[in-house]
């Protein structure tokens, strides 16, 4: 009997703090998962490509989780990596930054971001988008009905943005 490996989570922040803070609260809504941080968006790269390589036990993630603010390659770089890579398209990306400058917030949604989370969301909204997420990948192929997911900007101050 072959069982269904949990769900995974990417996200790449180049600070470590950050990373921890992120697993945590991904933890904290008690959703099954797996937790793939990576460093940097070099590092980024380098993992997603290997994912996409390994077709007999190809698994998309269930979300990636982009910091923008990062040295050399940044996130909105490593977002229009992920939106070139066709195995990759049905992969749902939220930019997780500190800024909640509107520019930024537009240069994701252009880029092909289907969310922006704030830094450091509640629980609850923690859970909201990861259901939303789960709910996404449970669709049948083609997925691209995920580009009108409700683009939103979380805030940490939202308990529960929509259920």
């Amino acid at each position: 009997m072959t069982s269904t490996p949990q769900p995974l989570i990417v996200a790449v922040d180049d600070e470590a703090d950050d990373l921890f803070f992120l697993r945590h609260i991904i933890g904290k809504t008690k959703i099954p998962h797996r937790f793939q941080p990576f460093a940097n968006g070099e590092a980024a790269v380098l993992g997603l490509t290997t994912i996409i390589e390994q077709q007999n036990a190809f698994v998309l993630p269930l979300v990636c989780f982009l910091d923008i603010k990062m040295a050399a390659m940044n996130g909105f770089d490593v977002l229009k990596w992920v939106r070139a890579q066709r195995a990759l398209d049905a992969v749902p990306v939220l930019m997780f930054s500190s800024s909640d400058h509107p520019h930024d917030v537009d240069t994701a949604r252009e880029l092909g971001a289907q969310g922006y989370l704030k830094k450091y969301p509640s629980v609850e909204a923690m859970r909201t988008v990861l259901e939303e997420a789960r709910d996404f990948a449970l669709l049948e192929s083609p997925k691209k009905t995920f580009l009108q997911w409700s683009y939103r900007f979380v805030d940490s101050s939202d308990a529960v943005a929509a259920k």
